[in-house]
This record gives structure tokens, C-alpha cells and sequence, in this order.
């Protein structure tokens, strides 16, 4: 087995063509001129089993799982899932936040749900831009039996203390019948920069 290993440094300056550095939480390589980029290390988790929810008002965990990240870290992250139910008819709406034990320094993301293909059921898009960990209401009211709701999430976070964060969802009633997170559901994250300052990485000025 080959293993090579980078030790941490500065990035060097101006980048030059071809160099592949790692500056901690980072790797950067340079393809062209002095425009270096992010080389992207993504923790990555998709379902392959549904996991099944309950019908309850508490705070649930969407995949079943959380990931550990690291402190004064800011990360990237895109979650696409979606959530289903076969039985209750109580109106509710559904809320996205994320728990554990990792300290939010700040966080920046769009939520984006879409359409249903079950019955008696709000329509329309609910999206907007969200600048808080805890649950922000992301869906349209909900009365139907038969649910799909289709999630989309895509932002930052900057990590203060590290631990776990666990993408959750939070029902604003009990709807009469639990969801499930579907199959082929997931999440990707990877760390971008240092906490505390712009993210800046290429050829900015």
C-alpha cells in the first residue's frame, strides 16, 4: 500500500500551475494561472433503507445518523430527501433544523420543498433562505393521508465547538400517521475554511 501524506501549511503565494497543497481543513490544487480551488473531501451518507419517523411533535433525525465535525471549521453542505406517510389526516406543517452536540458559530441555507404526489394536500413552492440551526417551518400545511414532500437544502455552517450535527425535522402537529425518510435520500458535507473570517480560496481581489 502507498500512502502519501501533505503536511499542513500556509498556501503558497501567488499559487502556481499544476500544485496540489493542503492547508488545513483543505485541499487545494491550481489548474490554470493562479486560480486555485478547493479539491472537495465530501462525508457523504445516502439511505439505502427508509427510515421510519414517529407520530410525534418532537425534533427527528432524517437519516437515522449524525456526523461528527470539527471545531472552528466552516463547512459546505447539500441534503436532498424526501419524506413520506400512507395514513393520518391531522394538519401540520414540517419544519428543518439540526441538532447534536457541535456550537453553531453561524449558518447560511436555502430550503427548497416541492410538490406532492399524494392527496389533499396545500400546493405551491415553499423556499427561502434560512440563518438559523433551529427547526424553521418548511412546508405548506398538510392534510392529506398520502404524503410525499420533497426537500432540498443547500448552504454553510461554521462550526464553533465540534461534535455531532444531525439534519432533523420537527412536525408541528401529529398528523395520525408517521413519516419515513425514503430510500436514495441523502447528505454530503465538506469542510471549505477556517472559521472567523471570509472564506476566501482563487484568485480574488
Amino acid at each position: 500500500m502507498s500512502i502519501l501524506v501533505l503536511t499542513s501549511d500556509t498556501l503558497s503565494s501567488p499559487a502556481g500551475v499544476g500544485q496540489i497543497e493542503y492547508s488545513s481543513p483543505i485541499f487545494a490544487a491550481t489548474p490554470i494561472g493562479t486560480q486555485r480551488g478547493i479539491v472537495p473531501t465530501q462525508q457523504y451518507y445516502r439511505l439505502n433503507s427508509a427510515v421510519v419517523g414517529g407520530n410525534v411533535t418532537t425534533a427527528q433525525s432524517i437519516f437515522g445518523v449524525g456526523v461528527t465535525l470539527s471545531a472552528s471549521t466552516v463547512y459546505e453542505f447539500e441534503m436532498v430527501m424526501v419524506l413520506s406517510k400512507t395514513a393520518g389526516t391531522t394538519s401540520h406543517t414540517i419544519s428543518m433544523g439540526f441538532g447534536g452536540t457541535a456550537t453553531v458559530n453561524n449558518i447560511g441555507y436555502v430550503s427548497f420543498n416541492n410538490g406532492n404526489s399524494g392527496s389533499a394536500v396545500s400546493t405551491g413552492v415553499v423556499s427561502g433562505f434560512i440563518l438559523t440551526a433551529s427547526a424553521t417551518v418548511a412546508s405548506p400545511a398538510i392534510t392529506g393521508a398520502s404524503i410525499n414532500q420533497y426537500f432540498v437544502l443547500k448552504g454553510t455552517v461554521s462550526i464553533n465547538v465540534g461534535g455531532t450535527f444531525i439534519p432533523q425535522y420537527t412536525l408541528s402537529a401529529a398528523p395520525g400517521g408517521a413519516y419515513s425518510t425514503n430510500i436514495g435520500s441523502f447528505i454530503r458535507i465538506a469542510p471549505v475554511s477556517a472559521s472567523g473570517s471570509n472564506t476566501s480560496v482563487g484568485a480574488w481581489a
